[in-house]
């Protein structure tokens, strides 16, 4: 490759380094935060199954005869009230005995943190996607539990597991099916876990893509200085035959000295 060509190419990669050192500055600049979440695992007793719902389900004393697991965004959308901050469930899944139910159309956690009134930790799932008991399906599924004002300082979701045993003022998970409140399964919550999670920001990825980029040009600029390097022509019995200092030996030599004895 002639010097011309390698500075054009040289030129090149040195261009697209640059490029992603920008896009990647840019991104880290402007991309937004991504929001954290956190998950709940929770598991309560089964007390009450109503008779319409008993070919699927029955009582069990168990602390953890139901148990869920949900991942709540920590972003308020109560913005209007201090005392009530109201957080979006993004994934949601629940089991009782063999009955699975996983996300439904929405569902959402309510902090309320008093005076006046309770602290309460409330959850909501509206139509949870689980199969249909009896020809009815699952409508609502949620979770009440209700204290004293000293619980929560604030609105805030907790990221720190609540007490359960705190609540003393009410304390009851159902699963209601069809319309109204009548054909319910329903018991105590026993535990509730919170978990912090944090998701990859983009910025991230896209700092791993432009590290990509760099090293690529690295290897480029290897290849490049190997093929600037000259070349020895030649191989096998025949290598080193264009070095202007070739030796020899035996009989090719005594021909080589008897010419330079007739030439003198």
């Amino acid at each position: 490759m002639s010097k011309k060509g390698v500075f054009k190419v040289r030129l090149s990669l040195l261009k697209l380094a640059f490029t992603a050192g920008m896009l990647l500055g840019a991104s880290i600049a402007v991309a937004p935060a991504t929001a954290m979440t956190i998950q709940y695992s929770f598991t309560g007793t089964v007390n009450q199954v109503t008779p319409r719902l008993s070919s699927t389900f029955s009582t069990s004393p168990s602390s953890s005869a139901m148990s869920g697991v949900m991942t709540v965004n920590t972003t308020d959308t109560n913005t209007l009230n201090g005392n009530i901050g109201t957080y979006s469930i993004t994934t949601f899944s629940l089991n009782i005995g063999s009955y699975t139910a996983t996300m439904g159309t929405s569902g959402t956690v309510e902090i309320r943190n008093g005076p006046p009134g309770n602290d309460r930790f409330n959850v909501t799932m509206n139509a949870p996607n689980g199969p249909m008991v009896s020809s009815l399906a699952p409508r609502l599924f949620d979770i009440q539990l209700r204290g004293p004002n000293s619980i929560f300082t604030s609105d805030a979701l907790p990221a720190s597991s609540p007490s359960i045993t705190a609540f003393t003022n009410r304390n009851l998970w159902r699963l209601v099916f069809g319309a109204g409140n009548n054909r319910t399964v329903s018991g105590v919550i026993t535990a509730m876990t919170a978990v912090a999670v944090v998701p990859l920001p983009p910025a991230v990825i896209l700092f791993g893509a432009a590290l990509v980029a760099l090293v690529g040009l690295g290897a480029g600029n290897w290849k490049l200085r190997k093929a600037s390097l000259p070349r020895h022509q030649g191989n096998g019995n025949n290598e080193g035959a264009s070095s202007p200092h070739l030796r020899t030996s035996g009989p090719v030599a005594a021909s080589f000295a008897r010419n330079e004895v007739r030439s003198t």
